[in-house]
C-alpha cells in the first residue's frame, strides 16, 4: 500500500508544480517556458528522490509506468495500481492548485483592473481549458506525432536509466523531462503524462476536448513502443556481455 501511496501523493505534487508554474508564467508573467520546465525537471527528481525508494524508483506517469511493466521492472497488477493512483494523484494535484490560484488571479485583475466587471472573470473551467493538451502551433496529427516523439524519448531514458543506473536516474528523468518538455510544450500543449492530461478534462468537460483522447491514446503507443526499446538494447547489452 505504501507504494501506492508514493505514487498518489508523487503525482499529486507533480501537477502541482506544474501547474501552478504553468499559471505563473501564463497569468502573472513570472519568468519564462524555460522556467516552468526546469521547474518540471526539478520537481521529478526531487519526488523520485523522495518516493522512489518506496515505489519502484518513482513513476508519477502512467506511460513510465507501462513502459516498466513491458520489462518486468513491476508486474501488471502493479501496474493497475499504479496507473489508478497516478490519476488520482493528478486530479487532486489539478483541483487543489487551480481552485487554489483562481482567487489570487481575481484579486490581482480587481486590483489592476479599472472596471468592476471585469473582476471575476476568470473561473476555475477556464483554467482548465488552458491546461489541456491541443494542436497550438500545428496541425492535429503533426502535434501528436510530436507528443509521440517526446514521449518515447522521456520514457526511453527514464526506463533505462532504471535498470542501468538506478541511483542516477532521478538526475537522467529530470533532465529528460526538461529537455522534452520544453521543445514539445509549445507545439502540443501537453507535459508527455497520460494522467496529467486526463485531469483537466474531467473537470472541464469530458465531452469538450475529444482531442485530448488522441493525445492519451498516442502517449500509451509511445510508451509501450519505448518499452519495447529497452528490452531490446538490454537484450542486445547482454549478449554483448
Amino acid at each position: 500500500m505504501r507504494k501506492y501511496i508514493s505514487e498518489f501523493l508523487g503525482t499529486a505534487f507533480l501537477v502541482i508544480f506544474s501547474t501552478v508554474a504553468l499559471i505563473y508564467v501564463s497569468t502573472f508573467s513570472i519568468g519564462q517556458l524555460f522556467d516552468v520546465m526546469a521547474v518540471l525537471g526539478l520537481t521529478i527528481a526531487l519526488l523520485m528522490f523522495v518516493f522512489g525508494q518506496f515505489s519502484d524508483g518513482g513513476h508519477f506517469n502512467p506511460a513510465v509506468s507501462l513502459a516498466a511493466a513491458l520489462n518486468k521492472q513491476i508486474s501488471w497488477k502493479t501496474f493497475g495500481f499504479y496507473l489508478l493512483s497516478q490519476v488520482l494523484g493528478a486530479i487532486v494535484g489539478a483541483f487543489a492548485a487551480v481552485t487554489t490560484l483562481v482567487p489570487v488571479i481575481n484579486s490581482q485583475m480587481a486590483s489592476s483592473s479599472q472596471s468592476a466587471t471585469q473582476t471575476a472573470s476568470v473561473k476555475a473551467q477556464q483554467i482548465f481549458e488552458t491546461l489541456q493538451p491541443a494542436a497550438t502551433a500545428a496541425s492535429l496529427p503533426v502535434s501528436l506525432m510530436i507528443e509521440g516523439v517526446f514521449t518515447f524519448i522521456l520514457v526511453f531514458v527514464t526506463v533505462l536509466a532504471f535498470k542501468k543506473m538506478p541511483k542516477q536516474a532521478p538526475v537522467v528523468a529530470g533532465l529528460g523531462m526538461t529537455l522534452s518538455a520544453f521543445v514539445a510544450y509549445p507545439l502540443t500543449s501537453g507535459l508527455l503524462n497520460p494522467a496529467r492530461a486526463f485531469a483537466p478534462v474531467l473537470f472541464a468537460g469530458l465531452g469538450s476536448a475529444t482531442h485530448v483522447w488522441f493525445f492519451i491514446i498516442v502517449e500509451f503507443i509511445a510508451a509501450a513502443l519505448a518499452g519495447l526499446a529497452v528490452l531490446y538494447f538490454d537484450k542486445e547489452d547482454k549478449q554483448a556481455a
